[in-house]
């Protein structure tokens, strides 16, 4: 287990910035108090929860800035190379990042589908307090444990963090969809059901009013709500998830896939490709590995740390 105390003299400060930073393979617990300015650095996508307790801060993520107040949460799907936070001598916040991997060890990968987590493409999803998840980020703050048991205790808190995390969401989502009429939201589900299943169609949102026979403003407003997406933001989500399982599991060409996912031009597609998930195409079959499943993983001693 990797534990790192990094001290900076900052003068008339009373108390001393301070990063304790623990990790194991595919999940990493970074703690920070007093510290202006912090830089995570990835080497491919993963999610990362961040837990603000104090001054707010800025958020720099996948070439996008957001600020984020003071006992308010934000989840991310990161596609850039780093996470930056930028704040004052005051700020005290914590960073949660795992990658698919450790998803699917425990169990959650169900539940962590993009429509249900992130809203339109800004892959990012606004939570509110939840004492109880800032407990848990105490306890692993101030365990005294080492190795393997930390290894241990490290997994078991943060599976109990994810589960009161996605417990938040699909609450809030619950109560959204239950301000949508009941005969909106068959409709809703029709629309939902068409992008699905014609991924290579690009509806337009009046064709898909006209087909289900609601009012355009109606539809995207009550599809918002349900959903948690803009229309084309969930069709863009379904074509993109759908290009990446086609890369990853057949040799079918660039443009074949595009095709598939209702692009013309693969350079269209892969510009979009890029703009969703952070790197393009190719990258997925020639690098050898599946950026979006796992982290490459570096073997430090005796210990698996993720490259950040």
């Amino acid at each position: 287990m990797t534990q790192k105390e990094i001290y900076q003299d900052r003068g008339d400060l009373a108390e001393e910035p301070m990063v304790i930073d623990r990790q194991v393979k595919g999940l990493r617990m970074i703690a920070a108090e007093n510290c202006a300015d912090y830089e995570m650095s990835l080497k491919t996508e993963v999610y990362a929860l961040v837990v603000n307790l104090a001054d707010q801060v800025a958020i720099h993520y996948n070439g996008l800035k957001g600020t984020l107040y003071k006992n308010k949460n934000v989840f991310i799907k990161l596609n850039d190379a780093t996470l930056t936070i930028a704040g004052n001598e005051k700020s005290t916040y914590f960073i949660l990042a795992f990658d698919h991997a450790y998803i699917r060890e425990v169990g959650l990968e169900d539940s962590f589908s993009h429509e249900l987590l992130f809203r339109d493409e800004q892959n990012c999803c606004l939570i509110d307090h939840i004492p109880a998840i800032v407990g848990k980020l105490m306890d692993l703050k101030q365990t005294s444990l080492k190795n393997v048991l930390m290894r241990v205790y490290l997994r078991a808190k943060v599976s109990m963090i994810l589960c009161l995390l996605l417990d938040s969401v699909q609450n809030n989502i619950k109560s959204a969809r239950s301000k949508v009429p009941a005969d909106q939201q068959e409709k809703v589900l029709l629309v939902k059901e068409m992008i699905e299943n014609n991924l290579d169609q690009n509806y337009t949102i009046s064709a898909l009013s006209k087909e289900v026979g609601t009012n355009e403003q109606y539809l995207k407003l009550n599809f918002k709500k349900y959903v948690g997406q803009t229309i084309f933001g969930y069709m863009t989500a379904c074509k993109m998830n759908r290009a990446k399982i086609l890369l990853k599991t057949t040799d079918l060409k660039i443009s074949q896939i595009s095709q598939q996912v209702g692009y013309k031009h693969p350079t269209h597609f892969a510009g979009a490709f890029k703009r969703f998930f952070g790197y393009i195409p190719n990258m997925i079959r020639c690098m050898g590995f599946y950026l979006a499943d796992s982290l490459e993983l570096f073997i430090l001693g005796e210990e698996l740390l993720l490259p950040f």
